[in-house]
C-alpha cells in the first residue's frame, strides 16, 4: 500500500464516524469547483469523495474544463452553474447548509490532504449545526 492508499484509509476511517450526524441531516450538500488539469484539484478530490460517500453527503461537482475530476465521473460544466462560473481559484469547496438557505462554508486552495480534510469536517459540521 502506498502512502496516498494509506492516507486516504485513514482519512475514511477517522470522517465516517464524524460526519454519521450529517448523514442524518439530509440538508448538508458540497459543491467542489476544479477543472481536470489542476494538480491540486487531482489530489483533494480523492480525499473529498473518501469523506462524504461513506457519510452519504452529495457532492456536486463543477468542472471549469466541463470534464471529469477523478473519482467523480458526473460534473456540472461550471462556466453555466450560477455560483461556479464566479469561482476562479481552484480547488474551491462550498459547503452547503438547506436549514440556512445558502453556503455556509468555503474551503479555496489545497494544502495537503490532512489539512484540508480538518477544514471540509469543520465546515460540513457547522453546516449540519454540529461542533466537531
Amino acid at each position: 500500500m502506498n502512502r496516498r492508499s494509506f492516507l486516504l484509509s485513514s482519512l475514511t476511517a477517522a470522517a465516517a464516524p464524524a460526519f454519521a450526524g450529517a448523514q442524518e441531516n439530509p440538508g448538508v450538500g458540497v459543491i467542489f469547483i476544479g477543472a481536470s488539469w489542476c494538480s491540486f484539484c487531482k489530489s483533494a478530490a480523492p480525499v473529498l469523495a473518501a469523506m462524504t460517500q461513506p457519510a452519504g453527503i452529495p457532492v456536486l461537482v463543477a468542472s471549469h474544463d466541463a470534464r471529469p475530476i477523478p473519482p467523480f465521473a458526473e460534473v456540472t460544466d461550471a462556466r453555466t452553474h450560477p455560483v461556479a462560473a464566479q469561482i476562479s481559484e481552484f480547488p474551491t469547496t462550498l459547503i452547503y447548509s438547506q436549514a440556512a438557505g445558502e453556503i455556509t462554508g468555503q474551503i479555496t486552495g489545497y494544502r495537503n490532504a490532512r489539512h484540508y480534510a480538518q477544514s471540509v469536517r469543520a465546515a460540513v459540521l457547522a453546516a449540519a449545526g454540529r461542533t466537531g
